[in-house]
């Protein structure tokens, strides 16, 4: 992981981006993360945080990690590949609603009233656990009393810019500007 450190005071920078690399390590995502940009300057109250996200793959389709198959009002599904079972039904579950999807087991998983043909389109993607993960962890590591706070996301790049009493238009440029240049990578910096 390749840090970028900016600001004014050399030792909040390097104690954040200590307690950063701590929180990545214990949440077990460290290898996630490609880059890491901190802007921290005290003396304006400015706190920014873009983190880059290595690509894991493209996204798997159902048929790929379960068997389906159909049953009278519904699908029945038995998942092959456990690692995706997390995934597999909160994704369910935000299609179609908790009371159409009933987890008769671990692996076992009733989809009430879709045909195995909608569901052996879907799809499920690697990456937005980890986001979910790493963004859990951007704001674990913000200053408690910067409250007023603004995110940018793409696919693979995460900026949250934070302040105590005033977001500024510099301080939305600038972390716009952070965010981008997140986007296109160091070599194109």
């Amino acid at each position: 992981m390749e840090f970028e450190l900016e600001g004014t005071e050399q030792y909040a920078l390097e104690s954040y981006q200590w307690l950063l690399e701590r929180i990545l390590m214990d949440m077990g995502i460290s290898t996630m993360v490609e880059r890491v940009r901190l802007v921290i300057r005290p003396d304006q109250t400015l706190f920014i945080i873009s983190m880059r996200i290595k690509q894991s793959g493209s996204k798997r389709p159902v048929y790929d990690i379960a068997e389906m198959e159909p049953k009278e009002g519904g699908t029945f599904i038995t998942i092959k590949d456990e690692s995706y079972a997390p995934r597999l039904l909160a994704s369910l579950w935000r299609q179609y609603g908790r009371e159409r999807v009933q987890q008769l087991t671990r692996l076992e998983i009733f989809v009430e009233g879709v045909p195995m043909e909608e569901l052996s389109e879907m799809k499920l993607d690697p990456e937005e656990e980890v986001r979910s993960q790493l963004l859990d962890a951007m704001w674990r590591l913000l200053p408690e009393g910067l409250k007023l706070r603004n995110e940018y996301f793409n696919d693979n790049v995460m900026t949250i810019v934070a302040t105590e009493h005033g977001m500024t238009v510099d301080f939305i440029e600038e972390a716009q500007k952070v965010h981008a240049n997140m986007i296109k990578g160091p070599e194109e910096d």
